[in-house]
This record gives structure tokens, C-alpha cells and sequence, in this order.
């Protein structure tokens, strides 16, 4: 790998001067053969397997879901193995436990690996895990699929996963789990939060973002490759470049594939003019997470230190709680972060849900109050929204390939025993079906602008449907 994604062999060339780390500065780092351990940790990538060949532990035993090893030396820290995690790639990620055991829901911390290596870069490259320790937090440092996984719908999967086992089985604080990545895994924690935004499952209160790479498309064009005649010699994955890796993952170039690409980046960055196209940027869905993007003035990986400085500029007025932060250091490395300032900074936040939001959604599913059906796969539906349960009222407009919406009432704070007024426009002609979820009975009436319609209830789904056709906009009232 020849390019600014290129893996060192700790940490950056600033960092690899043929010292032995220690463990992250958990008290002594293992003698005998540490820096072999060290290599062949950090070296298990399980990068671009085929899809049908998730490893010999689970090949060999798939019902088999979990497995952990605990790491000698290290309290609480286990190294973990999760086959059926739905990707077709099983997921190896560490995970730090409380050393005291409380009634009381923890933090929890997710810490995404460099491009190149495996989910030992948390352990010894970083302080996190210590960090975690002393605070007495849950961390998960997931692989992600792939050392090089450039945040593929795969490796979310697999990232998913791991936190919702480990949510499962101890008492993580669902409203405090943080992430962190750095490169690579600084545009992975980026992507992961914009995407998963179901409060039924894992969603970030606060992220930090170290020099990441949070725009493919701009990756793609910058980077070089060869003619291609030595890739997969003599094995598979062998000798390629980052091109080769992304076209991997996202099926090829993004001028091919472009939606592909711009759904796990922050957005579409140009290449040529910096500019950034506002019509399909993901990092919107930022706008209910408070995010610490982390630089080294001086950081060599230019195309890297450009996408995070049009990232910071880019989210700057979203939440109030956004900042930079800038250090005297000309190197690519974790450890130009300081983690305790970062720990402080993501303990100040709790997860709260917002009221409102220009959202963009890559595919079905739920986006905070809200079930999204498109009208057409792979394709992005943006929608603008807001809730005012003072006024019980759900605002809806600017949408664009929704088909439907399913509003879940309870969720997003309006009262079905009172009447309830949804103003509805499309952008896209289409028809939006508005699916309002948890009234216990039909109602007495449904007004569209002052005149009354047919509604349909379904007295099984407690469902209530609404469909508009225009884009002027439209208030209807239901009365219960």
C-alpha cells in the first residue's frame, strides 16, 4: 500500500523508531516476543475475504456466535470473536470491562482502528483501554470486518453487532456511548454515527474525530495505482492499492457507483474545487451529536488534513457543543491525541434526540422518530422535519424518493388523545404515505386544509394514514 493511507509499523514513521510501545500504557507492556505478538496482532486484518470464507473458527463451527479470550495481563480485556453477525465476515473486536462491578449503567467507548491494521491498534497505539479502565467505562474496539474496511456497509454491520452483544450482556448506559477513530477510523466513527440513527439500537451522544478520511469520492481521485498486473498476486489481497480496496467494497469507481460511496462519507468533497455538494451530504444527520475534530497542524497526509478541515468548517453551527482542535505536531499518528482531554470532552454529553432535522436517509429503516420506505433502493431520500409537542404538531416537507413515513407518536413526544396537526409537502411529485403509529382508535375526523377527507385506520396496527401528493404545502388535523 503505497499512499497516504500506508500503515507504519506502530503508528507513523515519527512513531516507529524500533522501540517496543507498551500496552497502552496499562503498567507493563508482555516481554518475551512482545514486538512479534505486537505485529501479529495488529497484522490479523481479515481484509477483503471473500464472503463465504468468514474464518476457519467459524467455518468450522458456524452456530458457534461467541467467543471470548481473555488477555493475559490485562484486567477486564478480552479479545473477542462474533461469527453470524449478518455481513458474511465474522467481527474480532477487544472489549474492557468495569473492574468493579456497580448497578449503575456505564459509558461505553468505541475506539475505530487506522487503515491497515486490525482492532489491536486500540491496545497499542492508543490509551483508551487505560483510560476506560480508570473511569470505570465500557470500550469496544471493533475490526469492523477488515483492517481495511473504509467504513463499508459490511463493517457497520459487524460494528453494530459487537455493540448490541455487548449492550446485551453487561450494563452499558445506552445514552452514553461514545466513539472515537482516528485516519481511516476517524471517517468510520463519522459514517457510523450519521447512519445509525434508531434509538432503539446503539446511536452515538458524542464523537471525536482524528484526522479522519471522511470523503471516498475525494480519497478515490487523489490516490494512485498501478496497472494492476501484480493485484492478488500471489494470493488474494496482495499488492493493491487503495483504489483496488475501494473498488472492492463499493462494487468500483465512484463515478460508476456513486451513491455507494457518498452513503459511508461525511460528503461528496471535489477533487478540483473543494467544494462540497450540499445535496447529498450525510454529515447533516450530524446535527444531534456534539463532534471533536482532533488535527496536527503540521500532518503530513495532506489529502487527509484538507477533508477534516472542510469537515469541522462544514459542521461548525450544527451543535453547540462542536469544536476543533488543533496541535503543534507534524506527524500522522494516534498519539499526537491526547485521550484524557478527549474522554473529558465526550463525558460532558448525554444522547438527546432532537426536535427537528434536515435528514438524509441511505436506505429502509428508522431515523430517530421515523420509519423510512423509499420509493426506489440505493438511492438517497432526504426529509425535512420538526416536532412541537407544545403544539402537538409533526412537520413534514422536502422529501424526495419516500414512499412512506411511520411516525411513532409516543416516541417523538404528540399526544393521540388530542387533536394532532401534521403539515405534509413533497418535493419530488410523488405521493408520501404518512403512517401516524399508536392511535388506539380512529378518529372522529381528519381535516386536509379545512376540509374533510378519508383517512385510513387500521384498528390492528393502531395506524392512521395520511397521503400527499403536492408540494405546496398542505396542514391536515386529526381530531381522536
Amino acid at each position: 500500500m503505497r499512499n497516504s493511507h500506508q500503515p507504519d509499523a506502530v503508528d507513523g514513521s515519527a512513531d516507529a523508531g524500533g522501540g517496543t510501545p507498551s500496552a497502552s500504557g496499562s503498567g507493563s507492556a508482555p516481554q518475551q516476543g512482545a514486538a512479534s505478538l505486537r505485529d501479529l496482532r495488529l497484522s490479523y486484518t481479515g481484509s477483503l475475504e471473500s464472503a463465504n470464507s468468514i474464518g476457519p473458527m467459524s467455518s468450522a463451527n458456524p452456530s458457534l456466535r461467541l467467543r471470548s479470550v481473555p488477555v493475559a495481563g490485562e484486567p477486564g480485556l478480552y479479545d473477542v470473536t462474533l461469527n453470524n453477525t449478518g455481513s458474511g465476515y465474522e467481527e474480532r473486536f477487544l472489549l474492557q470491562v468495569p473492574l468493579v462491578a456497580t448497578s449503575t449503567p456505564a459509558p461505553m467507548l468505541v475506539v475505530f482502528h487506522k487503515f491497515g491494521v486490525s482492532h489491536w491498534d486500540a491496545f497499542y497505539n492508543t490509551s483508551f483501554i487505560t483510560e476506560a479502565r480508570n473511569r470505570g467505562w465500557y470500550l469496544v474496539a471493533p475490526l469492523g470486518a477488515s483492517g481495511v474496511s473504509f467504513g463499508s456497509i459490511e463493517s457497520q454491520v459487524n460494528t453494530r453487532a459487537a455493540l448490541e452483544i455487548v449492550t446485551e450482556l453487561y450494563n452499558v448506559d445506552k445514552t452514553r456511548v461514545y466513539g472515537v477513530g482516528f485516519s481511516m477510523g476517524g471517517g468510520n466513527v463519522v459514517s457510523y454515527a450519521a447512519r445509525n440513527l434508531d434509538p432503539e439500537r446503539i446511536m452515538f451522544a458524542a464523537i471525536c474525530d482524528h484526522t479522519g478520511g471522511i470523503s471516498l469520492t475525494h480519497t478515490y481521485y487523489l490516490e494512485t495505482d498501478d496497472n494492476d498486473a501484480d493485484d492478488n498476486n500471489p494470493e488474494f489481497g496482495a499488492n493493491l492499492e487503495v483504489r483496488d480496496i475501494l473498488d472492492y467494497w463499493f462494487e468500483g469507481p465512484p463515478w460508476a457507483y456513486t451513491f455507494n460511496y457518498l452513503r459511508v462519507s461525511a460528503f461528496d468533497l471535489s477533487p478540483w474545487t473543494g467544494a462540497i455538494d450540499p445535496t447529498n451530504d450525510m454529515a447533516r444527520n450530524l446535527s444531534y451529536v456534539p463532534t471533536l475534530t482532533w488535527l496536527a497542524e503540521g500532518d503530513p497526509s495532506l489529502a487527509l488534513f484538507s477533508e477534516t478541515v472542510k469537515f469541522s468548517n462544514h459542521i461548525e453551527d450544527q451543535h453547540q457543543g462542536n469544536a476543533l482542535r488543533m496541535v503543534p505536531s507534524s506527524a500522522h499518528t494516534w498519539h499526537t491525541l491526547d485521550e484524557v482531554e478527549v474522554c473529558d470532552y465526550l463525558s460532558k454529553f448525554t444522547l438527546e434526540l432532537p426536535s427537528s432535522g434536515r435528514t438524509l436517509a441511505d436506505e429502509d429503516g428508522r431515523f430517530f422518530h421515523f420509519g423510512i420506505e423509499q420509493d426506489e433502493a440505493y438511492h438517497f431520500t432526504p426529509f425535512t422535519w420538526s416536532v412541537d409537542a407544545s403544539q402537538n404538531r409533526f412537520d413534514l416537507s422536502a422529501t424526495t424518493n419516500l414512499k412512506r413515513i411511520s411516525v411513532d407518536c409516543e416516541s417523538a413526544g404528540l399526544h393521540v388523545t388530542q387533536p394532532l396537526t401534521v403539515t405534509l409537502s413533497t418535493d419530488d411529485g410523488l405521493s408520501d404515505e404518512v403512517l401516524l403509529v399508536g392511535l388506539p382508535t380512529a378518529p372522529t375526523s381528519v381535516l386536509r386544509d379545512g376540509v374533510a377527507v378519508t383517512a385510513l385506520y387500521n384498528a390492528n396496527s393502531r395506524t392512521l394514514q395520511l397521503t400527499e401528493f403536492d408540494a405546496a404545502q398542505h396542514q391536515w388535523v386529526v381530531t381522536p
